[in-house]
């Protein structure tokens, strides 16, 4: 299972550091001071960096100090961990089927299903999209230890393990906190003769204590619970500009998207552009109204469910509540296109998969009919290529993770009215020294919105990197207008003036 779950990313240990991987690790001094791995649990996740305190990972990010020390601080030690973070999850899914009472070829096929499920490509190909990797790790161990063989009691050194698993899953993102909801509704006992989930009152404590601590040190931190509207850039989610009800209605028809990812994993792609009131979504929109028809069937069947006893409503519960937070639909989160959330929802998924699978393949059993030998070899084929495509897609996927060329050219066709997409390919074609090629992703992001200080800075330096002093002082001077005193722009103006031949007019070209 390890090797399966390998297989599609292993070539990810050849990519470079993309995106946030330069802030984060490249950039960041603070992972190279001595004590960084025990520092960081009094910091920020962004500490070091030039963003805004909005997050608590302190694991990540410990995990990072310690994984430059030990494999270096090149991009293919950092790579290779999330391999092997992926292929632990993998195992330790496979592990916690059996434990729930799935008979093994059920279990394997979930295992496998979540093995090579293309959601898996951005958070193993993404370095920093470690920050999934680690919670399901600790999320999967705290599970197992919850889930005796035989049924048997948790006890109080159990429920001590539990509540340390879900401490660092917590530590690692805040998402983990839809673990809760698995011993919650397991209060009300589960039918589950071949084992699962007992007396939950102890855990429910440590979990509770667990929880505790972690909000303790946020505030310690002064972070709260929620990231601080001003701290959220609209160019990277525009739906925080947005009013309250046409925010729900965007983020409930792109969450709609992201559940049909989940179910049929074909190229995510969003042609919509959120900076257009036109293209806001109506409120019977065929968008709308299907991701609140998964919505209701997502939740009533848990539910349902629950009421019965059936024990295939935990591992829903659990993915339902780590989709919603970081769906935008109960509050807008950084960023607007962020498929790695899955992967959380993936994991509770594939658990619920294997309990219906191994309910068939039991009461298969139990009618005492033999299976076909051409029946069985039908069977073999079908999984076998539905395992081929996955993994073929999985590979396809994790590639344009290549590097950040790659990547960009990738979002700004699956995204093409994203203009964070079109401005960061413009920066990425002006870090290879083509500025021609750059003037149009960076046109096209200006003509998005043209609020991006980003974009009109690097259209400017494209053209003046071309000869075109001129529209390269307009754009110089829109930056300004956006952000009055910054420091590259006021030195773009004074190059343009330069080379025009002109002689820089001192204050007189700072915007009024």
């Amino acid at each position: 299972m390890a090797l399966l779950a390998a297989a599609p990313y292993i070539r990810s240990v050849g990519f470079e550091f993309v995106l946030d991987d330069l802030h984060l690790i490249v950039h960041n001094a603070f992972l190279r001071e001595a004590w960084s791995p025990i520092t960081a649990f009094a910091h920020d996740f962004w500490h070091g960096t030039s963003f805004g305190a909005s997050y608590y990972r302190p694991v990540v990010t410990a995990s990072f100090a310690l994984n430059g020390r030990l494999l270096g601080w090149g991009p293919g030690g950092f790579h290779l961990v999330n391999v092997l973070l992926h292929a632990a999850n993998a195992v330790l899914l496979l592990a916690l089927a059996r434990r729930l009472g799935c008979l093994d070829r059920a279990a394997l096929c979930a295992a496998a299903l979540f093995a090579v499920h293309p959601v898996a490509a951005w958070p193993v190909a993404s370095i920093v999209a470690r920050v999934d990797l680690l919670p399901t790790l600790f999320i999967l161990l705290a599970w197992c230890v919850l889930c005796r063989p035989a049924g048997g009691r948790v006890g109080l050194p159990g429920a001590a393990r539990v509540g340390t698993f879900f401490l660092l899953a917590l530590l690692s993102k805040e998402s983990a906190a839809a673990f809760l909801a698995v011993p919650i509704l397991a209060l009300r006992r589960m039918k589950d003769p071949d084992g699962g989930i007992r007396d939950c009152r102890p855990v429910a404590i440590s979990m509770g204590a667990a929880a505790l601590v972690y909000l303790a040190a946020r505030r310690a931190l002064g972070l709260g619970l929620l990231m601080a509207p001003g701290l959220i850039d609209p160019l990277t989610n525009p739906l925080a500009l947005l009013p309250r009800s046409a925010r729900l209605l965007a983020a409930l028809r792109l969450a709609g998207r992201y559940m049909l990812y989940l179910l049929a994993p074909i190229r995510f792609t969003d042609p919509r552009n959120y900076f257009e009131p036109a293209a806001q979504s109506p409120l019977m929109g065929p968008g709308v109204i299907m991701s609140l028809a998964l919505l209701a069937l997502w939740s009533g069947s848990i539910v349902l469910l629950w009421l019965r006893r059936d024990p295939i409503a935990l591992p829903l519960a659990f993915a339902l509540a780590s989709f919603l937070p970081a769906s935008n639909i109960l509050f807008p989160i950084g960023s607007l296109y962020a498929q790695n959330f899955l992967y959380m929802p993936l994991a509770g998924a594939c658990l619920a998969a294997a309990g219906v699978l191994g309910r068939a393949e039991r009461r298969a059993g139990t009618t005492g009919a033999p299976t076909s030998r051409p029946a069985g070899i039908a069977r073999t084929l079908v999984a076998g290529t539905l395992a081929a495509v996955l993994v073929l897609a999985a590979f396809a996927e994790a590639g344009i993770w290549r590097d950040d060329l790659s990547l960009l050219t990738a979002w700004s066709e699956r995204f093409p009215n994203y203009p964070l997409a079109q401005s960061a390919l413009g920066v990425a074609l002006l870090d290879r020294h083509d500025p021609a090629a750059a003037v149009a992703p960076l046109r096209r992001a200006l003509a998005l919105t043209d609020r991006s200080l980003e974009a009109h800075y690097n259209l400017g330096v494209a053209l003046l990197l071309l000869g075109r002093p001129a529209e390269a002082e307009r754009e110089a001077r829109a930056a300004l207008l956006l952000a009055p005193g910054f420091a590259p722009a006021l030195q773009l103006l004074d190059r343009t003036a330069r080379r025009s031949g002109s002689t820089p007019p001192g204050a007189a070209w700072m915007p009024r």
